[in-house]
C-alpha cells in the first residue's frame, strides 16, 4: 500500500481515470455528480480497493472481522480511571487515513468548532470567549463510544454516497457498533455527527445573548451577564435529544471575580495557561537547569513549552518561561546522544552503545537501525547486547523503555 503522502491530490481526476479504465467504465454524469459534491468518486464498493491498490478481500476481512484489525489497550486517566483505546493496525489505518484525507476533511465545519479542525486550536477556542463576564463549561460523557454506527452511516449518506458505499465506509470507521477512540477518522466523524447539535446549541446561546463554542467534547458558553441554571437545563435537554449525556461532575459556572477557564486556558484578563500549569512548568525548568545532562524527551518538552508560549504572546509569564527554556536548550543540548557534540553517557555506556539504544523504536529492526547509523547489522546487534547488560535490560522492549527515559 502507498504511503499517506500519496493521498493529497488537488482534485480527483486520477480516480476518475482509474474508474474509466475498468470494464464497466465511468459515465460522465456520475463523474459530474461527484465533482459537484467535491468528493472522491466511489460509485460502488469495488472502487475503494482499486484506489488503494489492495484486494477487495482485505476490505471484506476488515468489515467482517474488525476486532482482528485493531490493537486495544487501557489508558490510565488523571483521575485514576481507565479509558479503552483501540488503534487500527497498518492496513486499516491507511484505509482510514484515505477516508479522512479525501472525504471527511473536505466537509465544512462551523466556525465555532475548534477541536480536530486544521488551523484551529484550544487556545483559539478560549480566545473566542475573551472579554466575557460569566462562563459555563460542560462535558459530554463517553464522547466517542456514544457515536453509533447508524449515525456514522447517516453522515456518509448525507455527503452523497449510495447506501452500500455508505455502509462500507461506516463499517471501516467503526468497531463494536461505535466510533473507536484511537482511529484517525474518529475525531472528524465526531465533528460531523455533532453538526446539528452545534447548530441547536448556537441557536440557544444566541437567543439568550450568550456565545457558544465546542472543542471535542468540551462545550463552552459565555456571556456579559450571568448564565442561569435554567439555561443549563435547556443545554442538557438538547444534548440528550442528540443522543448524548453530560458529565454533571464536569459542569462548572464561573464569573469574572473567580477564575474563568476554557479548555485549560484562563481568560479573565489575557489568555494564558492556568497558574497550576505555569507553576509546574517553572519547577520542571528549575530541575532541568540543575541537571548535568539532558535527554531527548526533556528536549522535546522544552520545544513543546516554547511552542506553547508562542500561542500566548501577550503573557509575560509565558514569555519568561519560553526564554528560560531556550537558555537551558542552549546550555545542555550538546549533551544529548545523537544530537549533541558532547553527550554525557549514563551507566558506563560507550558512545556507540548509546547510539544504538537511541536508535531503537517500536517495530524497527536491527537492519533499519544499522542503516540509520551507517554500520552493519552485526555491529548493531553486538552493541545492543553489551548495552542491555550495562543497563540491566532483559529484552528489547525493556531497553527501549529505558532509552526513551534516559537518553
Amino acid at each position: 500500500m502507498p504511503t499517506r503522502s500519496y493521498y493529497f491530490p488537488k482534485d480527483f481526476l486520477h480516480l476518475e481515470e482509474i474508474l474509466r479504465a475498468e470494464p464497466d467504465g465511468f459515465p460522465d454524469e456520475q463523474a459530474t455528480r461527484f465533482r459537484d459534491l467535491g468528493l472522491p468518486p466511489i460509485p460502488t464498493m469495488g472502487a475503494l480497493p482499486l484506489f488503494l491498490g489492495i484486494s477487495p478481500k482485505t476490505i471484506f476481512s476488515i468489515r467482517h472481522l474488525p476486532k482482528k484489525h485493531y490493537r486495544s489497550f487501557l489508558l490510565k486517566k488523571k483521575d485514576g480511571s481507565k479509558r479503552e483505546i483501540d488503534t487500527p493496525r497498518t492496513y486499516l489505518k491507511v484505509i482510514q487515513w484515505w477516508i479522512l484525507d479525501n472525504i471527511l476533511s473536505h466537509a465544512e465545519i462551523a466556525a465555532n468548532v475548534f477541536g480536530f479542525v486544521a488551523g484551529r486550536s484550544a487556545v483559539q477556542n478560549a480566545e473566542y470567549h475573551l472579554g466575557a463576564k460569566h462562563v459555563l463549561n460542560v462535558d459530554i460523557r463517553q464522547f466517542f463510544p456514544s457515536i453509533k454506527l447508524d449515525q456514522v452511516r447517516t453522515i456518509f449518506r448525507s455527503l452523497g454516497y449510495q447506501d452500500d458505499v455508505a455502509n462500507m465506509l461506516s463499517e471501516l470507521c467503526c468497531l463494536d457498533g461505535h466510533v473507536p477512540q484511537g482511529a484517525p477518522t474518529s475525531p472528524a466523524i465526531a465533528n460531523l455527527v455533532l453538526r446539528e447539535l452545534d447548530i441547536e446549541l448556537s441557536n440557544l446561546a444566541d437567543a439568550a445573548g450568550h456565545r457558544y463554542s465546542r472543542y471535542a467534547d468540551d462545550l463552552t458558553f459565555s456571556s456579559q451577564s450571568r448564565i442561569e441554571s435554567e439555561f443549563l437545563n435547556l443545554v442538557e435537554s438538547a444534548v440528550q435529544v442528540a443522543g448524548f449525556e453530560l458529565k454533571p461532575e464536569k459542569t462548572r459556572f464561573s464569573g469574572f471575580e473567580g477564575r474563568m477557564e476554557v479548555t485549560g486556558v484562563v481568560i479573565n484578563e489575557k489568555p494564558q495557561p492556568t497558574r497550576v500549569w505555569r507553576k509546574r512548568a517553572r519547577a520542571t525548568l528549575h530541575r532541568l537547569s540543575l541537571s548535568s545532562r539532558m535527554t531527548r524527551r526533556e528536549l522535546s518538552y522544552l520545544q513543546g513549552l516554547i511552542g506553547m508560549a508562542n500561542q500566548f504572546p501577550k503573557s509575560p509569564q509565558m514569555q519568561q518561561l519560553s526564554e528560560s527554556a531556550r537558555l537551558i536548550m542552549e546550555q545542555k543540548s550538546q549533551t544529548i546522544i545523537g544530537r549533541g557534540t558532547k553527550p554525557t553517557l549514563p551507566n558506563g555506556l560507550t558512545y556507540r552503545q548509546a547510539e544504538a539504544l537511541a536508535g531503537l523504536a517500536p517495530r524497527r529492526t536491527n537492519i533499519e537501525v544499522a542503516v540509520r547509523l551507517g554500520t552493519t547489522e552485526a555491529a548493531v546487534k553486538k552493541r545492543l547486547q553489551e548495552a542491555y547488560r550495562k543497563i540491566g535490560a532483559a529484552d528489547r522492549q525493556e531497553a527501549l523503555i529505558w532509552a526513551v527515559k534516559n537518553l
